[in-house]
């Protein structure tokens, strides 16, 4: 099939026409990010009746099935792939369009932001951006939402968030990715508790109980791997999904948390608690900020993605 894109009077022709209804378009990217009717509407805001009534208007004027019911999903056609990529840079450039801003003031914009990162994230870094919002005579504001990566990067497409800040590996092919910092992981522990002098050893390391963070409530991470490698183990006492409150059951316990290092040092500011190196070689990851194309060309959000930058810098 000849998949050439059509002379411009051609296409503008086909634009007029009564029956060329955009939202038509929106349904089918809805659908294909979410392979579910319902999803697709609940994204949308329209009733799953509305969203099947407008597949089927769609099937009938491109002359293709688009998406067939496999298992419970809603899977593409060929046909189906070959227009997504085409018709979400469509969709994304009439967003940019539509958003364009020429100036963003923040002492006259009453704007409210939001950003999805977790709780450790909006402690040690985006704490520094809240100060920076909070100066005199600035109007603006953030909404901070803990949501897991996959949650936050759906969000980012909805528009319900405006950047996401985390350890994001995977992205989408419309979204825009900068590296904030290099992270690395550090042991944490109340001298008080734990009788250990920093640097620790690796036996001391292991002779403590420890906890774990973590947001999906497992008891083992890299850590585990890195110890089975010497032929040792560790105790895990508990794990939790709220990095923050991390601090508050070593001040309870004598046990030793492993967290990234710049959330250690915060930590160990805020409850005055003690910083080691880890006594093996850990894995280091980035933190990013990701947003939706569609907002590169606004200036608020230029405006944004800057002051996270210099927080990331502090």
């Amino acid at each position: 099939m000849d998949n050439r894109v059509p002379p411009n009077n051609i296409a503008m022709n086909y634009v007029h026409r009564p029956n060329f209804d955009l939202n038509l378009l929106k349904v089918f990217d809805a659908i294909m990010k979410t392979r579910s009717a319902s999803q697709a509407a609940d994204a949308l805001g329209l009733s799953q009746s509305a969203v099947s009534h407008a597949l089927a208007r769609l099937r009938e004027q491109i002359g293709d099935p688009l998406f067939v019911r496999i298992g419970g999903r809603m899977e593409p056609t060929a046909r189906a792939l070959r227009l997504a990529d085409p018709l979400r840079d469509a969709l994304e450039a009439a967003a940019r369009i539509v958003a364009y801003e020429d100036s963003f003031d923040p002492a006259r914009s009453g704007r409210v932001f939001c950003i999805a990162a977790s709780d450790s994230i909006q402690a040690s870094l985006l704490g520094t951006l809240l100060r920076n919002i909070a100066a005199p005579g600035l109007r603006v504001a953030v909404r901070l939402l803990g949501l897991e990566r996959d949650a936050a990067l759906a969000a980012l497409d909805s528009g319900d968030v405006d950047v996401a800040v985390g350890f994001l590996p995977k992205s989408r092919r419309w979204h825009e990715r900068e590296r904030l910092y290099s992270e690395t992981h550090l042991c944490l522990f109340d001298q008080r508790l734990v009788r250990l002098q920093a640097p620790i050893s690796l036996l001391d390391f292991v002779a403590h109980p420890h906890i774990l963070p973590s947001l999906r409530g497992e008891l083992t991470s890299f850590v585990d791997e890195a110890l089975e490698k010497h032929g040792l183990q560790r105790r895990v006492v508990a794990s939790t999904g709220a990095f923050t409150t991390i601090p508050m059951m070593l001040k309870s316990a004598p046990v030793i948390a492993t967290l990234p290092a710049r959330v250690a040092r915060f930590c160990s500011n805020a409850a005055t608690l003690t910083v080691s190196p880890l006594p093996f070689e850990g894995p280091g990851f980035d933190i990013s900020m990701v947003w939706n194309r569609r907002d590169i060309e606004s200036a608020s959000h230029a405006w944004l993605r800057a002051r996270i930058r210099e927080a990331a810098q502090v």
